[in-house]
């Protein structure tokens, strides 16, 4: 069954970056042909405005919330729910492994000499200067990168199989409600991490200490490795248990 789930959604990986180059070079040259302003476009801006790390991140984020089709199909084949749960896990480890190295290696023998800049991610951008040694900081980057992708896939699968416990009125309800109270809240702590009314307050002082604040540019790299691991257990454990209550419905 793994091999089945893996086979059904690794083409989906390819379509993803094709649309990614479409929409970061093709599109935009496009654009500028139409506006006659070809002569000021440049691959090399358009390569650096975009994020391939980011747009997988969503790509696993989205395929993780859409499980209950694969689900329904199989248990009513006579797969165990622990069996989907398991082969959906590994299945979008595979997944995660494969985009994790294809965006490092694009993004360190790619991106950065080409747009001659070094920052194309989350851990190039804030912590890569913590240690000196660029083996190190590869290593790093490679693992928190990935575990940052495994916390977006249970997160997916979270909200997706508590979906599925309601109707498609309650769905469509919380589909809108959540992403808007989700950015109302991520503004706040956005404001308060720049608001000097907020600086002591415990949103801050969690906020930094997730992240591994040290200093006005420094930051602790497993600080933040540590909390994505303790949040993906808790998230697979919350994803185990909405799986044992996930229900077939009548279409």
């Amino acid at each position: 069954m793994t091999k089945y789930l893996f086979k059904k959604q690794l083409p989906q990986i390819g379509v993803v970056y094709l649309t990614l180059i479409a929409l970061i070079i093709i599109l935009p040259f496009l654009l500028a042909a139409v506006s006659g302003t070809l002569s000021s476009f440049s691959i090399i801006d358009q390569l650096r405005g975009g994020s391939v790390s980011a747009v997988f991140g969503l790509y696993i984020f989205v395929v993780s919330t859409l499980s209950y089709e694969n689900f329904k199909f199989l248990i009513q084949n006579g797969i165990s729910r622990k069996t989907f749960f398991e082969a959906q896990l590994t299945v979008n480890g595979l997944l995660i492994l494969i985009g994790n190295t294809f965006n490092l290696l694009y993004g360190y023998l790619f991106l950065s000499p080409i747009t001659n800049n070094a920052s194309f991610n989350l851990f190039t951008r804030v912590y890569d200067s913590y240690f000196s040694n660029p083996i190190l900081n590869g290593v790093l980057n490679f693992v928190m990168s990935g575990l940052l992708l495994v916390v977006g896939a249970l997160l997916g699968m979270v909200i997706g199989n508590f979906l599925t416990l309601f109707s498609k009125v309650i769905q469509r309800l919380i589909l809108i409600i959540g992403p808007i109270s989700g950015g109302i809240v991520l503004l706040f702590i956005a404001r308060a991490m720049i608001d000097h009314r907020f600086q002591m307050s415990w949103v801050v002082n969690f906020a930094k200490l997730v992240l591994g604040y040290q200093g006005a540019t420094s930051y602790n790299p497993f600080a933040l490795i540590i909390s994505l691991l303790i949040f993906g257990v808790i998230l697979a454990g919350i994803t185990r248990f909405l799986f044992g209550r996930k229900q077939l419905k009548r279409d």
